[in-house]
């Protein structure tokens, strides 16, 4: 598992988001076509769960931090912004991250819109296999009885609004950017909030 782990983080560092020398031209761009061109697509799947399992983690260790008082000073969306930057800039950095580091960087602005987006092509390889996942379902859900159809909807109820409201926050990490300045992701909230309350 550590070598896992350390292959992983040695793959994040190759990818040059934040250099040895303290530079970071923030081209997801770039990166991404790095990925396309050195990686399959589950090798980038994988990496790409490394990623947001991390950033993920950093939130939960840091989330009081970030709302406490003084707190660390940014949005939702940049606090989802900075934890990227975090995992962008590798392991050492990872792991040696303050609460007075997050908000330095806060402050001086020290960090880029979003190393997340790398990875936007494999959000569209998860789609796709989602989808023929459910095709399959959909097969097997019309061979079954009325009643087995019944507990199979119910068991599945939840784990399909998890995928809907995962779909919504991808299309949130995709596109925030351009939408940010609008209304759109405070209605896309309400719609995750309606969403899970049908579980």
């Amino acid at each position: 598992m550590k070598d896992l782990e350390d292959k992983y983080w040695q793959q994040i560092e190759e990818l040059e988001w934040y250099t040895d020398s303290f530079i970071s031209d923030g081209d997801y761009k770039r990166i991404e076509q790095q990925l396309k061109d050195n990686f399959t697509p589950s090798e980038a799947k994988q990496l790409d769960d490394f990623v947001r399992n991390k950033v993920n983690e950093l939130g939960k260790r840091f989330n009081n931090d970030w709302l406490g008082d003084p707190g660390i000073d940014v949005s939702d969306d940049s606090w989802g912004d900075l934890r990227n930057e975090v995992v962008g800039r590798g392991k050492e950095f990872y792991e040696n991250i303050t609460v007075e580091k997050l908000q330095e960087m806060a402050n001086t602005n020290d960090y880029n819109e979003s190393f997340s987006y790398c990875f936007s092509f494999v959000w569209d390889i998860k789609s796709k296999s989602k989808s023929w996942e459910r095709d399959l379902t959909r097969n097997d859900y019309n061979e079954k009885s009325e009643n087995e159809k019944k507990t199979q909807f119910q068991l599945n109820k939840p784990k399909r609004i998890e995928e809907f409201v995962e779909k919504i926050d991808m299309l949130y990490d995709e596109y925030h950017a351009e939408l940010c300045q609008s209304g759109v992701f405070h209605y896309l909230g309400k719609l995750i909030e309606e969403a899970r309350k049908l579980k």
